[in-house]
């Protein structure tokens, strides 16, 4: 009996372990496993206030494991490899790579497994922003000098990559256009070699009102801008001084229309009930048949005082 008993927990035993090598055979079949290598960009996160990543790796190579079927669809979007700069301080930093992958895969291997990150100070400069003129005005019309606003923008990164600017532009498409040519454009870094930058460091404001004058080939003459003015000050106060910019502009025409004008005005400003000083931006107003080289608004500053008493004695 006890034999028997033997031989029969034996038995058992084999079918158990049949069974299992049969659904693990049978399970592989149906849902083999893969492998897979992608390149994924590395990101940084929770670095403190103050402070910027100066250099760091663009990627790094991860290695995940599942069912063929996920793996064969992975993207490298769909895997986020980064470091956590919570502990970072300035100078080089080895730190370990941390990645997250869909559920049902597994990390096999992360290379490198540890990355230096060098981290600086932030720091700011103001530079001038210039204008890359692409392509060329139809037959006929030329371009003009840009005017940007604002004409300057405020860079903040590490010490080391302000250094490395060379240029600090924007790009105005002007081909075969026939008139000015005015846009909100992103404003471009790039290192002296011209290689862009723009990843490294943070500019403010990111954009820029952009006009190029685009006027025909005709002959041209500089006109001094008069201001209108409508309505009086407040009783007891005067007009001191008006203040324009600018105060004179270039204008294009015909020679039978340039011979007729004299100045140019601005749309009018109000200065109804006025107590204090009025400051306005507001357009030229342009005549029929003429063009003008410069931005067409023109800021307009109406000083305004304490009338003098005439009753007084001097």
């Amino acid at each position: 009996m006890r034999e028997h008993f033997r031989q029969d927990w034996i038995y058992r035993l084999l079918a158990v372990a049949l069974a299992i090598i049969l659904w693990m055979y049978v399970t592989g079949e149906q849902n083999p496993t893969g492998e897979k290598v992608v390149r994924v960009p590395l990101e940084t996160e929770n670095l403190r206030e103050g402070l910027v990543v100066a250099d760091r790796p663009a990627e790094v190579q991860v290695r995940v494991e599942g069912r063929k079927a996920a793996v064969a669809n992975l993207l490298s979007r769909d895997v986020h490899a980064y470091v956590s700069l919570r502990d970072a301080k300035v100078g080089d930093n080895l730190l370990p790579v941390q990645v997250e992958v869909p559920e049902g895969l597994n990390v096999i291997h992360v290379n490198p497994a540890q990355v230096t990150i060098k981290i600086d100070k932030i720091e700011q400069v103001q530079l001038p922003v210039q204008v890359n003129l692409l392509g060329t005005p139809a037959g006929g019309y030329r371009a003009l000098e840009p005017v940007l606003k604002p004409s300057q923008v405020v860079v903040s990164g590490s010490a080391a990559t302000l250094k490395s600017i060379g240029r600090v532009y924007v790009e105005a498409k002007i081909d075969q256009a026939s008139g000015n040519f005015l846009a909100q454009l992103p404003v471009k870094l790039a290192d002296r070699e011209g290689r862009p930058l723009q990843e490294w460091l943070t500019v403010s404001p990111e954009v820029v009102e952009t006009f190029v004058p685009v006027v025909q080939d005709m002959p041209s003459k500089f006109l001094a801008v008069r201001p209108q003015l409508a309505g009086e000050p407040a009783k007891g106060y005067a007009i001191q001084r008006v203040i324009l910019q600018p105060e004179v502009v270039e204008v294009f025409a015909p020679y039978n229309h340039l011979a007729a004008l004299d100045y140019i005005n601005t749309a009018p400003v109000n200065i109804a009930g006025a107590t204090k000083n009025v400051t306005a931006e507001t357009n030229l107003e342009i005549p029929a048949g003429v063009q003008v080289g410069s931005f067409p608004r023109v800021r307009v500053v109406v000083e305004i005082g304490k009338a003098a008493n005439p009753n007084s004695t001097p």
